[in-house]
């Protein structure tokens, strides 16, 4: 068996690979160019919402098959899709074929649930899951962060005009990270459960062939049998309650919205976004290598961090210095990727089957349910005629409101602990 050390060492260079795709920070600038030429309403409106409705089919089937293909092959998948959708990109496709590149797109961005459930199967030992997923975490950002700045700084050496050649940069990147796949140390097949196994030796002569959907039938109920019982543990549904409902308010705030009353500055937002993502990956790395009994402080840590959220999301509604803005965007950025960190350990720690890609998944797969509702409610529909302020105010309110939820029964626990702890005299003495 390979050392955590190893699989640690390569793992983190995939994760730094996969994320280092210069085009994504200038994609929309991208594609309403000269040599694509589709227009942004066309990109905003129409690819957005395929990439909502594709995430979601995408995420339904990885989160099925991945634990069944042990991994592995599955990220092969992932890379090679992103390699499609790139070299697309690169032969200048049509607005019909940027749609269908979507598809490959949204199995592509999957590679998060695959990855981190790979990781957690590989490594076994459940002590090491909080710094392997601080380790893969920061990893992933550092690869986000070095691909902003390498984008920004040849767009501003050479002009907009070289974002053109922004493609063949990430496709690069694509390629060397497929190699790189075959290098991941693979993932053993075990036994779930004694009653899965079979203890007299198979004879494959004298056993009957069975039909497809009959063969099918344990696997289901298999993994009918592991949804059903790891959200039966508090542990599992709480942090994925709240990671759930972080999530959807993570991607729902950017630099740019939170910065929109005051006027759009690209390169400003770029050098916020990459200090964000930069002190991010250094809260990954010291959470994940902080010592902490989680089962007894979560409840406070989700509820104090979700507090402090809250507040750096709403005082970007009040402020009007740009500068107090960035900075508790930064604030925002940076605790939230610790405390992603911390949820996606805590639910692996208590899953006692290899079904992490079934339960990251389904989270992800509900996280991505409620984003689009969102979207079609507060963005797309404007049911409510809220603007972008007012859609930061009620993303702070979320946030407060899930801090409020879970100091409840922190303080309730705190105030047993404090009782249990007075000392008892006794008076008949």
């Amino acid at each position: 068996m390979r050392s955590w050390t190893t699989i640690i060492a390569l793992a983190v260079i995939f994760a730094f690979a996969i994320e280092f795709r210069p085009l994504d920070h200038f994609m929309t600038i991208y594609l309403t160019g000269r040599r694509v030429n589709i227009t942004d309403t066309q990109v905003t409106d129409e690819l957005m919402r395929f990439e909502d409705y594709f995430s979601i089919l995408t995420v339904s089937v990885i989160m099925m098959i991945t634990d069944n293909l042990l991994y592995k092959s599955v990220i092969f998948f992932n890379v090679f899709c992103g390699i499609i959708v790139y070299l697309n990109l690169v032969m200048l496709p049509n607005f019909i074929q940027l749609k269908v590149a979507e598809l490959c797109a949204a199995f592509f961005k999957s590679y998060e649930v695959v990855y981190f459930s790979y990781l957690f199967a590989r490594v076994q030992d459940k002590r090491y899951y909080q710094a392997t997923s601080g380790l893969a975490r920061t990893a992933m950002l550092m690869g986000k962060c070095c691909s902003l700045v390498f984008a920004q700084t040849l767009v501003v050496i050479h002009g907009n005009d070289y974002v053109k050649q922004l493609p063949c940069y990430t496709l690069g990147s694509m390629v060397f990270t497929f190699v790189w796949v075959s290098f991941l140390p693979s993932v053993r097949r075990k036994n779930y459960n004694k009653d899965d196994t079979i203890n007299e030796p198979l004879n494959l002569k004298n056993r009957p062939i069975q039909s497809q959907s009959t063969a099918t039938k344990p696997i289901l109920k298999r993994m009918w049998r592991d949804f059903n019982e790891s959200y039966k543990n508090l542990i599992v549904l709480k942090w994925s309650i709240w990671y759930c409902l972080a999530l959807v308010g993570y991607m729902t705030i950017k630099v740019a919205c939170v910065t929109h009353k005051l006027g759009e500055n690209e390169q400003a937002d770029g050098v916020v976004e990459s200090l964000t993502v930069l002190i991010g990956a250094i809260s990954s790395y010291k959470i994940g290598v902080k010592n902490v009994n989680w089962e007894l402080n979560g409840n406070a840590f989700i509820g104090s961090g979700s507090l402090v959220l809250g507040v750096c999301v709403i005082s970007c509604y009040f402020h009007q210095n740009l500068l107090s803005i960035q900075l508790s965007y930064i604030l925002f950025g940076v605790l939230i990727q610790a405390m992603f960190v911390t949820a996606l350990s805590e639910v692996a720690k208590q899953l006692k089957n290899n079904c992490y890609a079934l339960v990251l998944g389904f989270n992800s797969f509900i996280s991505l349910i409620l984003l689009m509702c969102y979207k079609e409610i507060f963005i797309r529909g404007n049911l409510f005629k809220m603007d972008i302020p007012k859609q930061v105010l009620f993303n702070g309110g979320l946030y407060i409101f899930l801090g409020i939820i879970y100091l409840i029964p922190s303080a309730i626990s705190f105030n047993r602990r404090l009782n249990n702890r007075c000392p008892v005299y006794d008076i008949t003495e």
